[in-house]
Parts: structure tokens; sequence; C-alpha cells
């Protein structure tokens, strides 16, 4: 059996932010705390889609983290 891999879009560099600067950009939404506990659990809660690995740095794009919050937004 075949497993198709669906494939994301390309990513604009100018979207991606590293974990620091996407908290300071949204310091009235997002913690450090927060963002980091949402990043340990990417894979559970699907916010891996919005993730880019970068040797050891782990970037995101603010775009699907935007798009994956309000996918979130009925869940609570």
């Amino acid at each position: 059996m075949h497993t198709v891999a669906v494939e994301q879009p390309a990513v604009a560099l100018d979207d991606l932010y590293a974990v620091d600067q996407l908290v300071s950009t949204f310091p009235n939404i997002l913690t450090l705390n927060l963002l980091r506990w949402q990043l340990r659990h990417r894979e559970e809660n699907g916010l891996a889609q919005a993730c880019v690995r970068v040797g050891k740095k782990l970037l995101i794009s603010k775009a699907r983290y935007e798009h994956w919050l309000a996918s979130r937004a009925g869940a609570a």
C-alpha cells in the first residue's frame, strides 16, 4: 500500500518567526510559556503544520499559526 504525502504550499521566508520573535510581536496574546507548551504538543494538537525546522532552530509560520488558532477558536 502506498502512502500519498500531502504537500503544504511553500512558506514565505518573511512569514517565519522564531519562538521569541512571535511572542514579542503579539505580547497581548502570547506568552513564551504558552507557545512553548503548544509547540511541545504540536504533533497532537495539529500545530506541526505551522512549524519549520532549520537545523536546531524551530521556526513558526505566522500565517499558518493564525489559521491553526482560528480553527481552534471553537474547541474551548
